[in-house]
């Protein structure tokens, strides 16, 4: 018996560290960054027990010099109107749940991955900082990372698991989408199929109409473009009329999507 307790007291050594390792973590920061569409940040924190979700609000800062000049505003100015500044949209939730811990291990497991060196021209730009309770930070950032990559496939999975923690927030579904657009998975959303009720978010041209038949048959389709940035006569329209006869829109009332009111 004695000449097993060496060994023992080794796993139980290894077991308490890996643990000790666990609860050292205070936070974790992640931020998705995509070229041409808002991104998002999202921070685990783990002595409140909270998941805070944000958006930051998009404006640019400029001081006039002459009626066709300007320049960056200065850290004095910007410094004394910070307080007035558009701030960002926030969304809240207690990570008490299954998908709460679920991102977390998902996180943690994102941040033993090596740093991307060089960013691309375009595409999104994920950054993670993981701190400890001694204030030590870990960053890590994947510039565009391959979906079939192992880190391309972590990524895919915390948006869908932020999607599930915050389901009831619009504009940060929104924002994850956009993000997601640049891992090419996705041309719709399924929100329900009865009734038959899809999302849009893209209308590749070539491979629509493959992914159309993918869909459940139905009399009526609800197709909601509102995070739809493309012209919808281009393509979309016209292939899912050869599957669907009648079709029912959900649009963004800023956006003119050459409709004449009957």
């Amino acid at each position: 018996m004695k000449r097993y307790l060496p060994l023992a007291l080794i796993f139980y050594t290894i077991v308490g560290c890996s643990e000790k390792e666990k609860t050292n973590i205070d936070k974790i920061t992640f931020h998705s960054i995509p070229s041409f569409y808002n991104g998002f940040k999202l921070q685990i924190d783990k002595k409140s027990n909270n998941i805070v979700a944000s958006i930051p609000y998009e404006y640019f800062l400029a001081d006039s010099i002459s009626k066709n000049t300007w320049r960056f505003i200065d850290s004095t100015d910007l410094e004394s109107i910070k307080e007035f500044l558009p701030k960002e949209m926030r969304f809240q939730s207690k990570a008490i749940d299954s998908n709460s811990k679920k991102l977390e291990n998902l996180l943690l497991r994102l941040s033993k991955f090596k740093s991307y060196e060089f960013p691309p021209n375009d595409g999104v730009t994920i950054h993670l900082e993981v701190e400890n309770s001694k204030k030590l930070k870990t960053n890590k950032t994947f510039y565009s990372p391959n979906k079939d990559s192992e880190e391309g496939k972590l990524i895919m999975e915390i948006y869908k698991v932020i999607s599930k923690i915050f389901k009831e927030e619009t504009k940060l579904e929104d924002a994850i989408e956009n993000s997601q657009r640049y891992f090419g998975e996705e041309f719709f959303i399924v929100k329900s199929t009865k009734p038959l009720y899809v999302k849009f978010l893209d209308d590749n041209c070539l491979e629509l109409e493959s992914k159309i038949m993918t869909l459940p048959k139905a009399k009526t389709i609800f197709v909601d473009l509102t995070n739809f940035n493309k012209d919808k006569d281009e393509c979309l329209e016209k292939v899912i009329r050869k599957r669907y006869p009648k079709i029912k829109w959900i649009l963004k009332t800023t956006e003119n999507y050459g409709f004449a009111e009957e």
